[in-house]
């Protein structure tokens, strides 16, 4: 006993004169002056969560605190430490900053003749405000003289899988924006899948190896405690048995936390390249729907079809976190499917008004033709043929250049959109890496 309590006091010791000046923030080498006075891991941690730290945790510096005999469980919780810091930091610098709640942005859009029925749907919920997008913080683009309108939303019950839209004219290569980010979500959907399956294999070993240990440990008392003799060749092979089995438990945990690090390595990738990704789809997107060259009269109509994905939420709780961005995936596809639907009814007023003018023209146009039959005869009614058709050319061609306008507008309104979809997913990749390094060093230390 006086012995374990003089051990505790050297330990002590030792941590008040290696953090001396509480001022200092933890380094690298203040980690490695503890483990060569072989302090504890639980020692070193809980001085790691309670000082102020600036580790430098690159690839070269854990290769060298591994080599240095820093165990895994201290470079986690340096890693955590770290994050929490970077953390803590950006909120202060919030916190100075008095914010302004930006008015939400609302799709643009113009007086319309007709009341478009266009939706095919099989929900139906009412809520009046979709002109906007799911974000906060894009300026929203204005047309002069114009009336924003209100459409119910369409959203995807518990019951309902599918909604089909139409998109016509310009905003057709819109859709190409639901296909993508379907695409994203298959993708990542089959990377969870594999995590988990790695995951619960891994836990299973852990396991089935701390199961071993204890039945060996039993056994073995059971012989040591049997009598008084030395021990035997049977208790010689148990107690080899039993530092097998601890050596792999140790190597199957530190294995379960390499994984999680390159889990979250991966994830800072995937972030990254969906950034990238988003950016060029949302230009090239924009850059179709300014170039085409509109045409009032055109009365083609693309479908597109949103479906409700299943996703897993039974999956094991390290991984969980990652469905956020299945869910992101989703609810993205609804705010490009409002866009859709708003600016659509625009193009269906045109198709509209283009169609009375031309119902007016044709007829129009059939009488100038007899008349022109003989012209000398018929110079004051040709004349005025002519001007009334050439008024109601006049009138469609500016109902072309209004769609014309309009595509630019919305091309402008798809990069407003873009900015912020790529911030939300550096945002949603930050926090899942958080938490899932959180949830690593958690639950390890409960096996």
């Amino acid at each position: 006993m006086k012995k374990f309590v003089l051990v505790l006091f050297l330990s002590f010791i030792a941590v008040n004169q290696i953090c001396a000046q509480p001022s200092e923030k933890l380094t690298n080498s203040t980690i490695l002056k503890m483990v060569k006075a072989k302090l504890s891991d639980d020692l070193i941690i809980g001085e790691i969560n309670s000082s102020e730290v600036r580790f430098e945790l690159s690839a070269d510096s854990v290769n060298y605190l591994k080599k240095e005999n820093v165990s895994s469980y201290v470079i986690q919780a340096m890693n955590v430490a770290n994050e929490r810091q970077t953390s803590s930091v950006a909120m202060e610098s919030k916190s100075k900053i008095i914010p302004v709640e930006p008015e939400k942005p609302a799709v643009p859009a113009k007086q319309t003749l007709i009341q478009p029925v266009v939706i095919q749907v099989k929900d139906s919920t009412s809520n009046p405000k979709i002109k906007q997008s799911a974000v906060q913080t894009p300026i929203p683009i204005e047309k002069p003289k114009s009336e924003l309108k209100t459409t119910e939303p369409v959203k995807l019950s518990d019951k309902e899988s599918t909604i089909t839209v139409n998109a016509m004219s310009y905003i057709i290569p819109v859709t190409d924006l639901i296909s993508f980010f379907d695409t994203e979500f298959t993708s990542l959907s089959g990377i969870i899948q594999g995590w988990n399956q790695q995951i619960r294999n891994s836990i299973e070993s852990v396991r089935q190896l701390k199961a071993n240990i204890k039945e060996v440990d039993v056994r073995l008392m059971n012989k040591k405690n049997a009598n008084t003799k030395g021990f035997d060749n049977e208790i010689v092979i148990l107690n080899n048995q039993l530092t097998d089995y601890r050596v792999k438990y140790k190597l199957a945990k530190e294995g379960m936390l390499n994984d999680g690090m390159n889990i979250t390595k991966k994830l800072k990738e995937m972030s990254n390249e969906l950034d990238r990704s988003i950016g060029t789809k949302f230009s090239n997107v924009g850059d179709i729907v300014r170039s085409t060259n509109p045409d009032p009269s055109s009365e083609i109509a693309k479908p597109i079809t949103i479906t409700k994905q299943k996703i897993d939420t039974e999956l094991i709780n390290y991984i969980s976190p990652v469905t956020e961005m299945l869910f992101f995936c989703q609810n993205e596809n609804i705010v490009i499917k409002d866009i859709i639907v708003t600016w659509n009814e625009d193009v269906i007023a045109i198709n509209k008004k283009d169609a009375e003018l031309i119902k007016h023209l044709e007829p129009l146009k059939k009488e100038l033709t007899n008349y022109q039959l003989n012209p000398k005869k018929n110079k004051k009614e040709i004349s005025s043929l002519k001007k009334q058709c050439s008024e109601l050319e006049k009138e469609r061609k500016g109902l072309a250049q209004e769609m014309g306008k309009d595509s630019k507008e919305l091309s402008k309104y798809l990069d407003v959109i873009c900015k912020d979809v790529q911030g939300s997913v550096k945002e949603r990749y930050a926090d899942i890496i958080n938490n899932i390094t959180y949830l690593y060093q958690d639950n390890l230390t409960g096996f």
